[in-house]
């Protein structure tokens, strides 16, 4: 809430305003309301409160302007990122230029910026430096500087990730998702459920059975809901096949693909709509508040599966199922235009690399030890 100019209460603190019983400070950097005491604490110890806010705002905002410049270009522009990550950004580049005046950013500060934080982690790289391009970018639409020092900062490209759940594996981490073995102390073993673990199975078996991403099954409805934020896939029964709409390109490239209901999918289907919490669940996997699951959760339920069968460190994480379907149905004898298809790609070099960065070419040379004479 942006703060108004203000029309009663002459005479107070600059940005400080009465509501609700309470005093609060309007924060200068992202306008926050921040609650100081109570009306009847008295002015002394708003004062007191006030003092200690604004000391601590200023520790914070560093000495040049990026620090709050960046603040406000996450305020005004975090409701059209769908990443839930993507505020942090902004704290994690405020913090380090706070005392950086916007005019003075070089590209070799932002080159020291991304490898003195992230060396080694090409991907976190690449996100933050899109950050800071995007911050850039605003700034100069605000005629605040000429040049985006980004345009100038260059990165290594990260190796495409050639992980292979094998059929073993895949099918021992899907088992433990939904029980486990307990050890009494007397010894004996006994098997365990996990809470919610055959939902996570549901989300498993989707993931490979349609070889789409994790984020879709996640969001995946029972019916169409267009004016729905974020995720706009669904099942249509009357149709027989599952819409799927990425969420990862319904902005740029728009790609789709309409998925068959083959019996394996409907057998998973109607074993998610019997594990449903809430019936009234507009998600096909759903959390016991008839939510979905966030990422996280997916991932968290996925290692502990992996680490209950002794896998962990093999490292596979949820993508690798996308992969692995993929791979799969190549192997099975679908051709890549099938395959680009069928993953919604829009460049069918894409499914290339998923698809050869996992498959391991058996040579066809066949040698024999030369003899002597």
């Amino acid at each position: 809430m942006n703060a108004r100019r203000r029309k009663t209460n002459l005479g107070m603190p600059s940005r400080v305003y009465e509501r609700g019983g309470s005093w609060y400070w309007v924060r200068p950097s992202d306008q926050k309301w921040i609650r100081l005491c109570r009306v009847d604490d008295g002015q002394r110890t708003m004062l007191k409160r006030l003092e200690a806010e604004i000391g601590d705002f200023e520790t914070d905002a560093g000495t040049g302007d990026m620090g709050p410049l960046i603040a406000e270009y996450v305020r005004l522009h975090k409701a059209a990122h769908k990443e839930k990550a993507w505020p942090a950004y902004g704290r994690y580049a405020g913090e380090a230029f706070k005392d950086f005046r916007l005019a003075s950013v070089a590209p070799a500060d932002v080159v020291e910026f991304l490898r003195d934080n992230w060396k080694g982690k090409l991907h976190m790289q690449r996100v933050m430096r899109s950050f800071m391009s995007g911050f850039f970018d605003y700034c100069i639409g605000k005629r605040l500087i000429a040049a985006n020092p980004c345009r100038e900062v260059k990165l290594k490209k990260p190796k495409a990730r050639g992980v292979y759940i094998t059929d073993a594996h895949f099918g021992a981490i899907r088992a433990k998702l939904a029980s486990y073995v307990r050890v009494t102390k007397a010894g004996q073993e006994i098997v365990s459920k996990v809470p919610a673990g055959e939902m996570m199975q549901c989300f498993v078996d989707l993931c490979y059975l349609t070889a789409q991403r994790s984020t879709e099954i996640r969001l995946l409805r029972w019916k169409a809901d267009p004016g729905a934020a974020g995720g706009s896939s669904w099942v249509d029964w009357d149709a027989k096949v599952i819409h799927f709409v990425p969420t990862k390109t319904e902005d740029s490239t728009a790609e789709a693909v309409d998925w068959p209901i083959t019996p394996e999918i409907e057998t998973v289907l109607k074993r998610a709509q019997a594990l449903g919490k809430v019936k009234s669940s507009q998600f096909v996997v759903h959390s016991i508040e008839g939510q979905p699951y966030e990422a996280g959760a997916v991932l968290t339920a996925w290692k502990r599966a992996a680490t209950r069968a002794k896998l962990s460190d093999q490292g596979y994480t949820v993508k690798d199922i996308r992969a692995k379907a993929l791979t799969d149905a190549e192997r099975a004898g679908y051709t890549l235009a099938q395959l680009q298809v069928a993953a919604a790609h829009a460049d069918s070099k894409t499914t290339e690399i998923y698809v050869k960065s996992r498959a391991v070419p058996v040579s066809e040379v066949r040698l024999k030890v030369p003899k002597a004479g």
